[in-house]
């Protein structure tokens, strides 16, 4: 019985720390979402600017 407990305490230390990752992964991709939708429209800007100087 000591060793199921063991091991489901350990199953649940892991889910809770790929919980963690998960929630770190997301922040991740949103803020990486974020940059990428301000570089874009940098690039709209500049083509902008670009096209005018012609």
């Amino acid at each position: 019985m000591k060793v199921t407990e063991n091991r489901a305490l350990k199953e649940e230390e892991k889910m809770e720390l790929q919980e963690i990752q998960l929630e770190e992964a997301k922040h991740i991709a949103e803020e990486a979402d974020r940059r990428y939708e301000e570089v874009a429209l940098w690039l709209v800007i500049i083509e902008g600017d670009l096209e005018d100087s012609y």
